[in-house]
């Protein structure tokens, strides 16, 4: 029974010892280290750049840049607004030449046109003097044509070498006193063949000079305006004075068909309204569009085969009594037109080539002895 009992004690003992081991203990946490953790290996490679990310476009998109290097400036240097990068390379860009300037002195050819001008103006002149003091001895009224005739070109030389005229002014008055003079002889045949060729209601020979002294004078006048004004190219001059014999050829060859009665009444009065309206029409162009001399010449050639090939007409009449045969003019007449027309339109970008004369004088004038004595003044031109 001791010996049971010293086991069991033993037993208890050893059972208890076992049980209070496995009671479980509160947690407690490691206490923090001090010591730094240890570093990485260096990489044997360099760090790769951080990716571009471009946001998606929303609404209206905008380019997103990638991050540019700023550069670095001295200390006290404070650099002002850059430009921002563009997100496309742009190509660099093509420099044109720049046109050489126009040039604003006036040609020798200019002043050749208004000497002459002015030599045929100056005569006009005299014999317009001679009419008013109703000289008849022709010894002394050869004295006024002639010292005016001389003249006028030495003033205008003189002129030219006090104050050097601009690049078109010498050939604007030139023109003017052409198509003045002209003017004034045009609106003195027209009075004499409305009232009678030369009836008691006619003009006389000096209210003819008057007339066209003035309107001369007036063009001159006018034409050094529009000269100083617009400083024309010497082609928009060509194009005003062959507008004004476009114009007068078809008026006459329209006015010779549509006017009953007599023909020259109606190739007077159309013929002289046709060259006041093609001075107009090419003056208003002449200040938005300056053609070549091949245009101008091509269309001289319009209008001369447009005015062939409508003769034609006249195999119609054939056979038909009265007079009836001349309204063909008025076919002539638009035929005239329509081809000057197409010719100005096929023509209209042609250009003058390298080495072609700036200026061409529209007619040319030259005095010669006759025969049988005395002298001619004569004046023709090309195209």
């Amino acid at each position: 029974m001791r010996a049971w009992g010293l086991l069991s004690v033993s037993m208890v003992a050893v059972l208890g010892g076992t049980a209070s081991a496995q009671v479980p203990q509160p947690y407690s946490p490691p206490a923090a280290s001090t010591d730094p953790p240890p570093a990485a290996p260096p990489s044997p490679y360099p760090a790769p750049p951080p990716p571009v990310v471009y946001a998606p476009p929303v609404g209206n998109p905008q380019p997103v840049y990638p991050p540019q290097p700023q550069p670095v400036y001295p200390p006290g240097y404070a650099p002002g607004p850059q430009p921002l990068p563009a997100p496309f390379p742009l190509p660099p860009p093509v420099l044109q030449p720049r046109p050489p300037p126009r040039s604003r002195t006036r040609s020798a050819d200019e002043m050749a046109f208004l000497y002459g001008t002015g030599i045929a103006y100056g005569v006009g002149s005299g014999i317009w003097i001679d009419a008013l003091a109703k000289e008849g001895d022709p010894g002394i009224a050869f004295i006024a044509p002639a010292m005016l005739g001389a003249g006028v070109p030495i003033a205008l030389y003189a002129w030219d070498q006090l104050d050097e005229f601009d690049r078109g002014v010498p050939s604007t008055i030139a023109t003017g006193l052409l198509l003045g003079g002209v003017e004034g002889a045009a609106i003195s045949g027209l009075q004499w063949q409305v009232t009678g060729n030369g009836g008691p209601h006619s003009w006389d020979f000096r209210s003819w000079t008057s007339i066209t002294f003035v309107t001369a004078t007036a063009g001159g006048v006018g034409g050094y305006a529009f000269g100083e004004w617009l400083q024309p190219d010497p082609r928009s001059l060509g194009l005003i004075t062959s507008a004004a014999g476009w114009g007068a050829l078809n008026g006459i060859l329209f006015g010779s068909g549509v006017v009953r009665g007599d023909w020259k009444d109606g190739a007077a009065v159309w013929g002289f309204a046709g060259y006041n309206v093609g001075i107009v029409a090419a003056g208003v162009v002449s200040t938005l569009y300056v053609p070549s001399w091949q245009t101008i010449r091509y269309m001289w050639i319009g209008d001369v085969l447009g005015t062939l090939a409508t003769t034609p007409v006249y195999l119609f009449y054939l056979g038909s009594s009265g007079d009836n045969w001349r309204h063909g003019f008025i076919a002539n007449a638009v035929g005239g037109v329509a081809g000057l027309a197409i010719a100005a339109v096929l023509t209209a970008n042609m250009t003058d080539g390298p080495g072609s004369p700036s200026f061409t004088p529209p007619f040319q004038l030259a005095i010669g002895p006759t025969p049988h004595g005395g002298a001619e003044l004569q004046a023709y031109g090309s195209f």
